[in-house]
């Protein structure tokens, strides 16, 4: 494992300027250490969730485009402003790529932003196609637990309504990463998985990431509210490998339903409450800043 990969356990990431969390601080971290390869570095980010940098829940290019001089593709399904390149689509999987092409997105840019609440997992995958960027994030499920590799199937017409129920587990993402030359670097709490192109981690060793196991306390958490109709979990898929461990299977089956039911809709199992409880303090602190705040 190279030593700036091993040194991301010892950094001190703070909340960004422009980003929901710290992704951007993280940003500035693994480009420091892996230079970008185009003349003038190129970064796309769907959904945005905005109309300029500074609104919406946060972007995760803004300093790159803003403070690097990073050249950038914007794309959400609400928004529109060509001031800062950003442009209105109803993004599927099967009319991302046509979509990048359109735009002149190269191949192999510095780095994809998605995080669309709904079809992250099948987006990833068309994208994965075409484009190897050298690092991509995407927004994982959180309330799901580190062995669930699930995710809402591939139906156009899904929509997050503000609970539990949207995009992949940590698992899923990870699996079809893996498959694709990519690997899972790091993970911003409750929002993003963080995947670098292995090529360029790559020192001859077994170990060119933290183990999978770190990832552990970040899953299995309660961010959003509990789905209250559970038959809208019948839109889960699970994946499994086959037996020779080079592909896997998209399947419907009970067993997934189930795991939605508990995490998704339930009260999740042991581990849920055990992260709570390792959650509670920092909880507390935050409400306890804003209270401060206000006076």
């Amino acid at each position: 494992m190279k030593s700036w990969v091993a040194g991301l356990t010892k950094q001190k990431f703070y909340r960004g300027k422009y980003s929901q969390s710290y992704q951007d601080a993280l940003l500035s971290y693994i480009f420091d250490n892996v230079p970008p390869q185009n003349i003038q570095p190129y970064c796309v980010e769907f959904g945005f969730d905005g109309s300029t940098f500074h609104d919406g829940g946060g972007s995760n290019v803004a300093k790159l485009a803003l403070e690097k001089g990073w050249k950038c593709l914007l794309l959400d399904g609400g928004h529109s402003n060509p001031e800062i390149n950003l442009h209105q689509h109803f993004l599927t999987p099967d009319n991302i790529v046509d979509i990048f092409k359109k735009y002149g997105v190269p191949t192999t840019p510095e780095y994809i932003s998605i995080d669309v609440d709904s079809l992250d997992f099948w987006l990833f995958k068309a994208l994965l196609t075409t484009y190897r960027p050298m690092v991509y994030s995407v927004e994982y499920n959180a309330h799901f637990p580190l062995w669930a590799a699930i995710t809402v199937a591939n139906d156009p017409s899904f929509s997050w309504q503000g609970d539990r129920l949207y995009g992949a587990s940590l698992k899923a993402l990870t699996m079809l990463a893996n498959q694709n030359g990519y690997s899972l670097l790091w993970v911003v709490p409750k929002v993003d998985a963080f995947f670098i192109r292995n090529d360029l981690i790559d020192d001859g060793t077994k170990n060119l990431v933290l183990p999978f196991a770190k990832w552990g306390i970040y899953t299995n958490i309660k961010v959003h509210p509990p789905v209250r109709n559970e038959e809208r979990l019948n839109c889960l898929v699970g994946l499994e490998m086959t037996p020779d461990g080079l592909e896997y299977m998209v399947e419907r089956s009970e067993g997934v339903i189930k795991i939605g039911r508990r995490f998704l809709a339930g009260f999740g199992d042991t581990q849920t409450a055990i992260n709570y409880l390792f959650a509670f303090p920092t909880k507390l602190k935050q409400r306890l800043g804003k209270l401060l705040n206000k006076f």
